[in-house]
């Protein structure tokens, strides 16, 4: 089985209770359960003026899926959830992305692992830290914690403390 960090993001509609049907429905998948949930964050949106603010959260997952069928998955999780794509980082019901899977680096059309930003992110990281600060970020040899580190010695103002759900 390979460990996969799935990152959760929403902002439309009841965001928790969102979560907890698609981390259900994560667990639900063929060879795949869910091992670890990160606290929630509410979070500034990144996208377009006049959002509300998101919820943020990262699951780790045991998987025998390969990552563009563990993609294909989120993606229906996401469609059962009402996401729609027509504004890039407009408002969504639920954002699925996977983070990484364990040391893998992939490059393609569709997908790339470890996911291309999330080193810039704390509102990937920070709750990435709550359930696997030790992560190793395969390009840039970098713990999950000392990638948040460096975000918060940038400048960055951090996040408040997440809730438990």
């Amino acid at each position: 089985m390979n460990t996969a960090y799935v990152a959760m993001g929403g902002n439309i509609g009841d965001i928790q209770a969102c979560f907890t049907q698609a981390r259900e429905q994560l667990h639900a998948l063929p060879d795949t359960r869910v091992t670890a949930s990160s606290k929630l964050y509410q979070t500034p949106p990144l996208g377009p003026p006049g959002q509300a603010d998101y919820l943020n959260a990262v699951l780790e997952i045991e998987t025998d899926l390969q990552p563009l069928t563990l993609l294909d998955a989120l993606q229906n999780i996401e469609n059962c959830h009402g996401r729609l794509r027509d504004s890039h980082w407009g408002p969504r019901t639920l954002d699925l992305d996977i983070l990484a899977v364990d040391a893998l680096i992939l490059d393609t059309e569709r997908l790339q692992l470890p996911h291309p930003h999330l080193q810039n992110r704390q509102f990937v990281l920070r709750p990435l830290c709550d359930i696997a600060p030790n992560w190793q970020h395969p390009r840039l040899e970098k713990s999950a914690a000392s990638l948040l580190q460096e975000l918060l010695m940038a400048g960055e103002a951090s996040l408040a403390k997440g809730i438990t759900w």
